[in-house]
């Protein structure tokens, strides 16, 4: 009996034994299952442990425990602030997006409802995929595209000085700032100068891809100008970054993949930085080379596509495609049908695909936002703060076109007033006071030979921004509208005084109403005109090597310059 007993109680024994035995292993099996549909998955979600310099250990809510390096490029936030590691404290809850089981993206929780924040305290940082008058289309870092809006009181800076908001380019990268945590529209942005313009396209044979140092070695290596490549060097190494888009046929590769595309042809869109060359985006060479100047007549968005106006060739488009616009890398959808461009053309006489659209068109505006103007006429009355314009003319569509009624415009205190003839900047009181607007028949004007002056003017809607007045008027039928890109710094040659060389010039053809590219680089001199940026008249020599300018100009002598 007491036999039975024990051999029913170690039965017992080893059935107990194999039911846990079972457990555990179900257990390790569940965890493992756990574990591995974790790691596949993209979001981790639970309160932060330990914020380390290079890696983050979060515990889930079931209580997992888990520790993740970061990517090299990431992003920290805390109630959608952009902030440092530092500022995360241990038991915060946080949200963690991975990719490759690297943290790409990581954003904290406070306990805290952010309602108010202080004055600027939000801010994004993205780059103007499209501006319609006060809304802007941005991409943000983050690689999400949001809308916000600009208002009266919104502040832009560019290099560190204020400017309108006319200013602002598609493809410009900006900083925006906002006063409250919910709000869409901007309080300040401040866009990053001269670096988001592009400073060459440049063609080479890929001779060596470095993914560690994260440098390409080319060969044979030739730079886009006037309308074709020009020899630029034997060999030259230039850095990318890891994030640079890299793309063949369409289709995007890895820069691990560049290896096997040794003595492929490569067209690159080069950016300064901090001095030295930077690729931004980078396309293969599929199968042949074709090039086009011509004319969009229209676009098949859907398909992809785009029929060219003077070749009649029909050539599709992909995320891979270079475009650059007003000097920046532009968003394919920025392209439209009337667009003179430069295209270099990807395949065969069969299918042709583009690898690089560069667009030659310029106005005096930059987008919607902008209503500036360029005049020219006869003085015929100046009042205090009022001008009457007559027989005047505007630049319109790139073009002049004339009136023989008088025109009202509107100048003040900050009005630039240049005095041509005497070469020297006025008050608007010795404006106002000056003989440059009087009644030619009467007695004084007779005795002291005096007439009205001629003015050219730029203007924000009625506004004069800056006026400049001379004795004797111009032929606007000799004139000509150009852009381009300055070559080099302008240098006050012994023979002509200031001038400035320009390259991948295009002048506006009235009658065929498009842009006509210019196979050459030329000079212009500078010693008649008046020149404008950011709203202000500056001297020839505070032009600088690469600025883009919108040129008025009679054969070779500019009368207006614009800095884009």
């Amino acid at each position: 009996m007491e036999a039975e007993d024990r051999g029913e109680t170690m039965w017992e024994r080893i059935t107990k034994k194999i039911s846990i035995f079972l457990l555990v292993l179900s257990i390790v099996f569940a965890n493992t299952l756990g574990v591995f549909a974790n790691t596949v998955e993209n979001i981790v979600e639970g309160f932060l442990v330990e914020m380390g310099e290079n890696q983050v250990t979060v515990e889930e809510y079931d209580g997992t425990v888990r520790t993740f390096p970061f990517n090299s490029y990431y992003i920290l936030r805390i109630d959608t602030l952009n902030v440092d590691s530092s500022d995360f404290k241990p038991g915060m809850e946080i949200y963690l997006k991975l990719q490759n089981n690297k943290v790409s993206f990581l954003e904290g929780f406070s306990t805290v409802s952010p309602g108010h924040i202080p004055e600027g305290s939000k801010v994004r940082i993205g780059t103007i995929k499209k501006i319609d008058r006060d809304q802007l289309i941005v991409k943000l870092d983050s690689g999400q595209e949001e809308t916000y809006f600009t208002s009266p009181a919104t502040i832009l800076l560019r290099d560190g000085l204020k400017v309108p908001l006319s200013s602002l380019y598609e493809g410009d990268m900006v900083k925006f700032y906002f006063d409250e945590i919910d709000s869409k529209i901007i309080s300040r942005m401040s866009v990053q100068g001269k670096s988001i313009e592009v400073k060459g396209l440049y063609k080479g044979k890929l001779a060596l891809a470095d993914v560690i140092k994260k440098e390409l070695t080319l060969t044979d290596l030739k730079i886009f100008r006037n309308g074709g490549w020009e020899n630029l060097t034997n060999s030259k190494t230039i850095s990318y970054d890891e994030s640079s888009p890299i793309h063949i046929g369409g289709q995007k590769i890895s820069e691990d993949k560049l290896k096997y595309y040794k003595d492929n042809t490569v067209y690159l869109a080069v950016k300064d930085y901090f001095s030295s060359d930077r690729i931004e985006s980078m396309v293969l060479e599929s199968q042949n080379e074709a090039v086009y100047i011509d004319t969009i007549e229209n676009i098949n968005w859907f398909g992809n596509s785009m029929e060219l106006e003077v070749s009649h060739r029909n050539l599709t488009f992909n995320e891979g495609t270079i475009v650059v616009k007003n000097g920046r890398l532009s968003d394919i959808n920025s392209l439209d049908a009337g667009m003179d461009i430069f295209i270099v053309g990807d395949g065969t006489s069969g299918t042709m695909s583009a690898n690089i659209i560069y667009v030659y068109n310029e106005g005096i505006n930059n987008s919607n936002i902008g209503q500036n103007y360029i005049y020219e006429g006869r003085l015929d009355a100046v009042f205090r703060n009022t001008i009457m314009l007559k027989d005047f003319a505007y630049l319109n569509n790139n073009s002049w076109e004339a009136f023989n009624n008088s025109k009202e415009l509107y100048y003040d205190e900050d009005t630039i007033i240049y005095d041509f003839d005497e070469k020297r900047i006025l008050s608007s009181e010795e404006f106002y006071y000056g003989d440059y607007a009087i009644d030619e028949d009467s007695r004084y004007a007779q005795e002291n030979s005096l007439e009205d002056r001629y003015a050219y003017l730029y203007t924000e809607g009625d506004r004069v921004i800056a006026l400049m007045v001379q004795k004797n008027r111009d032929s606007l039928l000799k004139q000509r509208i150009t852009n381009g890109v300055a070559l080099e710094a302008p240098e006050n040659h012994k023979w002509t005084g200031w001038r400035i060389n320009i390259a991948n010039a295009a002048d506006w053809s009235s009658r065929k109403g498009q842009w006509m590219a210019r196979k050459d680089s030329f000079y212009i001199t500078l010693e008649d005109a008046i020149i404008i940026k950011n709203g202000r008249i500056i001297g020839s020599d505070q032009l600088n090597k690469d600025d883009r300018l919108y040129i008025v100009r009679e054969d070779l002598k500019a009368k207006v310059i614009i800095v884009k």
